[in-house]
């Protein structure tokens, strides 16, 4: 059975309901006509011009992407940024968009949650603001460190202790640097974020907590991989011909 961009949009809302988002974010159908016929969705991280070529490449109708566009109001659509040629390029395509931005991250399962799975924890909970606590099965900070980098895909920033005996790990992808407090209230050893300042993590260090900072992409990434699992076993639940396809272009490591 054919699917509609709408239809696929209904389907992304039962994985991140959009209701979830927080009030300043642009989420939902961002780009794009509600009615157009899809048969090939892409998934990615984030919307550009490589993107785009792919999923023109590979016939995709429609692209859903973690992040959104049109974030910050832009007054022209002249060509002559990044920003700009890239959504000029989106329009002259004809493929249609989706975000799920921080209603993916407040999800559950979410963001967090592939990042607490790719990195090995187990008997993972909800804390505040979205972030996950799990234990580990690696016993100290420096085995820990090692295994994230190799799990992440590339080098992490770490502040503490490498033989230090650790067992919960608290996560929180993407720009985590105001919610290290979380971490410690709720007893985590380990505090793995997407970006932290320098000073901010040597404040978490000193009061005891040992941080990680692996890169906003870098943390996010593993739900795009979870994002297009659920989104085709959505769409074979209700028997759509749909094939969900994660892109092959962003190469951030």
């Amino acid at each position: 059975m054919s699917a509609t961009v709408e239809q696929v949009l209904e389907l992304v809302n039962g994985i991140a309901p959009f209701e979830l988002a927080e009030p300043w974010d642009n989420v939902g159908l961002l780009a794009g006509r509600p009615d157009a016929k899809v048969d090939r969705v892409l998934c990615a991280l984030d919307m550009s011009l490589a993107v785009i070529e792919e999923a023109e490449r590979k016939g995709a109708q429609l692209i859903v992407t973690h992040h959104p566009i049109l974030f910050r109001g832009r007054k022209n659509l002249r060509e002559t940024d990044g920003e700009g040629r890239m959504l000029c390029a989106l329009v002259r395509s004809g493929i249609a968009m989706i975000a799920a931005h921080t209603n993916y991250d407040n999800a559950s399962p979410g963001v967090n949650d592939a990042l607490a799975a790719t990195l090995g924890l187990t008997d993972v909970r909800a804390l505040e603001s979205g972030m996950r606590m799990g234990s580990s099965k690696q016993t100290d900070f420096g085995t820990f460190a090692d295994f994230a980098e190799a799990a992440l895909g590339g080098p992490i920033r770490r502040y503490g202790d490498s033989k230090r005996k650790i067992e919960r790990v608290a996560v929180l992808a993407g720009a985590g640097e105001d919610y290290a407090g979380i971490a410690l209230e709720n007893g985590a050893d380990v505090y793995l974020t997407g970006e932290m300042a320098y000073h901010k993590a040597l404040d978490a260090q000193d009061n005891g907590l040992c941080v990680l900072e692996a890169g906003h992409a870098a943390t996010e990434y593993p739900a795009i991989s979870a994002l297009c699992r659920g989104l085709q076993i959505a769409a074979d639940a209700v028997q759509y011909d749909i094939c969900v396809l994660k892109s092959e272009a962003e190469l951030f490591f």
